[in-house]
């Protein structure tokens, strides 16, 4: 279970850095709730009226609760919350060659998502 957990983090990183660098590519280009997934402009989410002078736009909303404010903030939520299921429910594949094993998940994982998976065909 570890190693899918870990390659769904990778994949959710990926989509963390495809929002930032190519979200015009992206499938997310093509979503109709751009306000929540360009990375350009979805920061003014977690701020009353899009303003960080007017304050949390909803209790919490700016720090535990801004992953529900934008999609580069959510993916990444998902990606911690991926990796703190990995570790927990971890158990030696080959026990130091595990290291090999899991870097490799998330770089081949990580190129897919941010190469392929997310971009616009």
């Amino acid at each position: 279970m570890s190693i899918i957990f870990f390659i769904l983090a990778a994949i959710f990183n990926g989509m963390m850095d495809v929002l930032v660098s190519r979200y015009y590519v992206s499938i997310f280009g093509n979503l109709k709730n751009k306000q929540f997934w360009d990375y350009n402009i979805s920061w003014r989410n977690k701020w009353q009226w899009g303003d960080k002078r007017n304050g949390e736009k909803f209790f919490l909303s700016s720090t535990i609760l801004v992953f529900l404010t934008d999609g580069w903030h959510l993916a990444k939520g998902l990606m911690l919350l991926c990796l703190i299921a990995s570790i927990m429910t971890y158990t030696p594949i080959l026990g130091i060659f595990d290291l090999p094993i899991y870097m490799i998940a998330w770089g081949l994982s990580f190129e897919f998502s941010y190469r392929v998976l997310f971009i616009e065909k």
